[in-house]
């Protein structure tokens, strides 16, 4: 009997070739689409979940509130906290600490020096955390000084070998020892360096390291992870863990603190608010759930398609069922051999879909940045897959199964059977659901790309354009800074050049100062930026009042701010005002001065924009490079240049001659800016790849739909024609049914898609408003797709000889 219903599956799969095509290829889009988000949605929920003990791991979240009001939640907390809290509380099990020392001079060779990340880790950290060494042994690879752990990928650039253990290599200023070498770090993993030293290396070459771990409570720089025993109470734990630490701060602490533990699994998704935390990837909640989804709605859309054109087959298919009834077929075998053609189409379109994502999958790795790969080895994927594909197959075809084992075979020889004969039958509904994602999915996008132009296109209050700039990473670049700058300035094509602590779009800790009145009680915070006297003319900002900086001596205690600096400040005549910065916050951790600073303000700038547009701009201090409180680590260069290799190795030559030990590190500014919003860049490509997969799918559902119409309707039209309606009545008879469901589905679809929308834009601390004319221009555009699709049919219709119309009934 099965073997049966397969060859009659098969058979009538040719027999209808177009509708067999049609059906199967929005099957295997549909479930093309909704394999590859599954993938990314599962790749996004599995970091950091190969760990072990990945369940029993937090991080140390340490929450500040100052005495203005201004909060902060720092992943960097004081060394003293990790290990007081696994000495003095059984729940703790185990602890390890690290800290990033940047990027740092790596290589033996002068001339084959590149710039690292490097950490420093406590000793068990390869102990607590299950990275796959390839050599050395985890228990011993950090526990002498000098001992340097890399990873596969920097043996391979710097020796050409994985089989490097024991050799040294030089890093920053000393030769270390290579006690391990480990696999590259995982994807999906939120950490992730190249080198890390030995913590008993730091002791060396710090002064004051050992005192500093082991009697610090408030000096915010290890990002602290902690195993816990299962099951132990996490709120009384975070509770005794507060009470110990505010318990040891002293008298002059300024702010309160309180401290949470972070789920090892929840830091890739849920650190967007944290500072400091060396997350190499950060993830979006709020992506991750609209991409979920799109991904259902890609299968929704396409099992209703399905569902569309099997009951606009089923009327071509009603004598055949009138026959098999009269020849003895009962109820049950005929919906059993609907359901199996169905399946026959779903498992199909599963197998089509399966070797579509698999070749598709190095271009959609390639585009994320991702190691998404099918693991055909895993048989709950298989099982879900074939769930998926069965359960669509099945959802898709009841209807019209059940439609067609109720034909009376009287009634279908004598071509009485109406399909959908309700003012408002089940398909109908289905096209609407189609019409109000799609037009969902339209506006959507269309938003989601005005919000990306606004960020790209946003005037920043300064030009980035041609803008080079060169990292200050030695002690040899930084004591000859003056000459450098010099040497850079004599290029025909360098048109003004300026060293400073910062740059806008800034990729490093950006310092920020607690900005005091002297003759009030008003204070404020800003970006805190040494310069030179050339900072505003490389970068083009307009200096509004009182003058620029000098590079003079004499004007050390000299500072620029920008409008919203003095309108915080409530300075209605700021030049020539002094101001107290008492202390300033270095990646979140505060840093009191110790010798105060009370710099002049001599100067107003427009205002300008340091960081990214997510985040809401805090106004900016530009003080003289000779401050007390932050020295120089950049040259700007503003270049104009036909050649620029040749501009950049004439600037690689000058560097060399001044610095022999260190290459020059460079980037230009606008990339660094396009860097800052890549992530969002790439959201909104998937966006609309996905969005057009939808209209689509749907547009097939509405050719289905205009088939099963006007096939429904050939003797009305013939009527209508013999009657004396024009080609023109005729089209505009078919059309304007589906003009009313594209109004129903835009009612659906704009209060949902502006919600969801808006949650997004929230994400931007300058957005957009959200227009209604977006709205209208995605209902446009879907009328504009539904006309065409519908257009061949209408067309077609309205040619029709009446006569052979009537003559068919």
């Amino acid at each position: 009997m099965l073997r049966n219903y397969l060859k009659l599956a098969i058979r009538n799969l040719f027999k209808n070739k177009t509708f067999s095509v049609i059906n199967i290829l929005g099957l295997t889009l549909g479930f093309t689409c909704f394999i590859l988000l599954s993938l990314f949605v599962l790749d996004e929920l599995s970091f950091d979940t190969f760990h072990d003990d990945s369940d029993e791991i937090y991080r140390v979240i340490q929450h500040i509130t100052e005495s203005s009001g201004d909060s902060r939640n720092l992943a960097t907390i004081a060394p003293l906290v990790g290990t007081e809290a696994e000495s003095r509380f059984p729940e703790v099990t185990d602890q390890t600490q690290i800290i990033s020392i940047g990027r740092n001079t790596v290589g033996n060779e002068p001339l084959e020096r590149d710039y690292e990340t490097i950490w420093i880790a406590d000793e068990n950290f390869f102990q607590f955390f299950d990275f796959e060494f390839i050599d050395g042994d985890p228990t011993t690879a950090l526990s002498q000084p000098d001992n340097l752990v890399i990873t596969e990928s920097i043996a391979l650039k710097y020796f050409g070998d994985i089989d490097v253990v024991g050799q040294s290599l030089f890093t920053n200023t000393y030769v270390a020892t290579i006690a391990g070498v480990i696999e590259d770090f995982p994807a999906n993993s939120h950490l992730s360096f190249e080198l890390v030293h030995a913590e008993p290396t730091w002791a060396r070459e710090i002064s004051g390291w050992n005192e500093f771990v082991t009697t610090n409570w408030t000096s915010n720089s290890m990002v602290t992870y902690v195993k816990m025993q299962s099951g132990f109470d996490k709120t009384a734990f975070e509770n005794k863990l507060t009470n110990l630490v505010t318990g040891n701060y002293s008298d002059d602490v300024e702010y309160t603190s309180s401290f949470s533990l972070q789920p090892l699994k929840d830091i890739h998704l849920y650190s967007a608010d944290i500072q400091g935390g060396l997350n190499a990837n950060q993830g979006s909640p709020l992506y991750l759930y609209m991409f979920s989804i799109v991904g259902v709605l890609i299968l929704i859309i396409a099992c209703f398609n399905y569902m569309n054109l099997s009951t606009a087959s089923a009327s071509r298919r009603t004598r055949e069922v009138g026959m098999r009834k009269t020849l003895g077929a009962v109820k049950g075998q005929l919906i059993t051999q609907y359901l199996g053609e169905s399946l026959v189409i779903a498992l199909l379109s599963l197998v089509l879909a399966v070797t579509t994502v698999e070749l598709s999958l190095p271009w959609a790795n390639e585009l994320t940045g991702k190691e998404l790969f099918l693991p055909f080895n895993n048989y709950l994927l298989i099982i879900g897959l074939l769930s998926v594909a069965l359960v669509s197959g099945i959802l898709s075809s009841l209807y019209p199964a059940f439609f067609l084992s109720k034909v009376n075979p009287a009634s279908a020889f004598k071509n009485e059977v109406k399909i959908g004969n309700t003012n408002f039958s089940l398909r109908k509904a289905l096209i609407i659901t189609q019409f109000a994602i799609s037009i969902g999915m339209i506006a959507t996008t269309i938003i989601i790309y005005q919000q990306l132009n606004f960020v790209k296109d946003k005037e920043l209050g300064f030009n980035k354009e041609n803008r080079l700039v060169i990292d200050i990473n030695s002690g040899a670049f930084r004591s000859q800074f003056e000459s450098i700058k010099e040497e850079f300035g004599k290029l025909s094509e360098v048109r003004s050049v300026s060293a400073s602590s910062r740059v806008p779009g800034e990729w490093k800790v950006l310092p920020v100062a607690n900005v005091d009145r002297t003759d009030s009680d008003i204070s404020t915070q800003m970006n805190y930026v040494a310069a030179d006297g050339d900072f505003l003319e490389t970068f083009e900002i307009n200096l509004l009042q009182g003058r620029n900086l000098r590079n003079t001596i004499a004007d050390s205690n000299s500072v620029l701010i920008t409008q919203t600096g003095a309108k915080r400040l409530g300075l209605e005549n700021p030049i020539g005002q002094i101001v107290h910065i008492p202390s300033t916050i270095w990646n979140g951790d505060f840093a009191e001065q110790e010798t105060p600073f009370s710099p002049e303000i001599v100067g107003i700038v427009e205002d300008f924009y340091f960081e990214s547009l997510h985040q809401t701009q805090k106004p900016v201090m530009i003080a003289s490079y000779r401050n007390p409180i932050h020295n120089i680590d950049y040259f700007t260069l503003n270049i104009v240049a036909d050649d620029w290799q040749w501009t950049i190795a004439r600037l690689k030559e000058i560097s060399f001659r001044f610095d022999p030990e260190n290459p020059m590190e460079y980037t230009f500014l606008d990339n660094r800016f396009d860097e800052i919003y890549q992530a969002d860049q790439l959201r909104g490509q998937l966006f609309f790849i996905f969005s057009m997969v939808i209209i689509f799918i749907a547009a097939m559902g509405l050719f289905a739909l205009a088939s099963f119409t006007i096939e429904s309707r050939v003797r009305e039209i013939g009527v209508r024609k013999v009657l004396g309606a024009s080609v023109q009545n005729i089209i505009y008879l078919v059309c304007k049914d589906f003009l009313s469901l594209v109004i129903i589905g835009f009612i659906i679809a704009t209060p949902l898609a502006w919600y969801v929308i808006e949650q997004w834009l929230t994400d931007f601390a300058y957005r957009i408003s959200i227009s209604p004319l977006f709205f209208i221009l995605a209902g446009v555009i879907a009328i504009g797709i539904a006309l065409i699709t519908i257009g061949y049919h209408a067309i077609k219709s309205a040619m029709l000889n009446p006569v052979d119309s009537l003559r068919s009934e």
